[in-house]
């Protein structure tokens, strides 16, 4: 009980420090708008963007949520001490899901990269690293 309580007042500040961060504070919100600004892309380049990330969104949620919940389990098994093996498989298990979202992420720049011109890619390598 004591713990439960504790955990619940550490948790309510965190989440309303989130909730209440005004939205140009998050950085992948409007990366789209900003991209194209910065890249001059054309409408169709959006549109075509979009679409890469529509097709690709049901995977993304589906290894989000996978990678969210082995990694809650990976932690609830080594904070109560199951045995090493069973820690291993898991860890494993949590490197192949993030090795999947490499790939995911990997097959997106690599379909983005093919609608940008040759200026816009050079564009586009120069203004990663302040991106991240």
């Amino acid at each position: 009980m004591v713990k439960s309580l504790m955990i619940g007042m550490l948790a309510v500040p965190l989440v309303l420090a989130v909730a209440l961060v005004p939205v140009e504070a998050w950085p992948h919100r409007g990366s789209l708008d900003r991209l194209q600004a910065e890249l001059a892309l054309t409408d169709a380049q959006v549109q075509a963007v979009r679409q890469i990330h529509e097709d690709q969104r049901d995977a993304r949620m589906q290894l989000r949520r996978s990678l969210r919940e082995a990694r809650r389990t990976l932690r609830e098994m080594v904070i109560d001490g199951v045995e090493e093996v069973t820690v291993q498989q898991k860890t494993v298990e949590v490197q192949q899901l993030l090795g999947q979202t490499v790939q995911l992420r990997t097959e997106t720049l690599r379909a983005m990269a093919q609608l940008l011109t040759p200026e816009q890619r050079l564009k586009l390598r120069e203004l990663r690293p302040r991106w991240h």
